[in-house]
């Protein structure tokens, strides 16, 4: 009995810490379109991934240092 109260306490935590994190995501959201989200942790997350994912996108993707010697070999054996 004890084991599931901690159990669920544990998970309430988790899950208000997981809604903390998305709302803190989406601070540029219209009102309205925050109160349409509502506190439904599956659409917070698709939009806070959403956006995330946009950043990243904007971000150049540096190459590993190992592609990075591969290339420079290439030219040099193509050169």
């Amino acid at each position: 009995m004890k084991e599931r109260s901690l159990r669920r306490h544990q998970e309430f935590k988790a899950k208000r810490k997981s809604q903390q994190n998305y709302n803190s995501c989406i601070k540029d959201l219209s009102p309205s379109e925050r109160q349409a989200l509502g506190n439904n942790l599956e659409k917070l997350r698709k939009v806070c991934v959403a956006s995330h994912f946009d950043e990243q996108a904007k971000k150049p993707v540096k190459k590993p240092l190992r592609e990075m010697k591969h290339d420079i070999t290439m030219r040099e054996q193509l050169g």
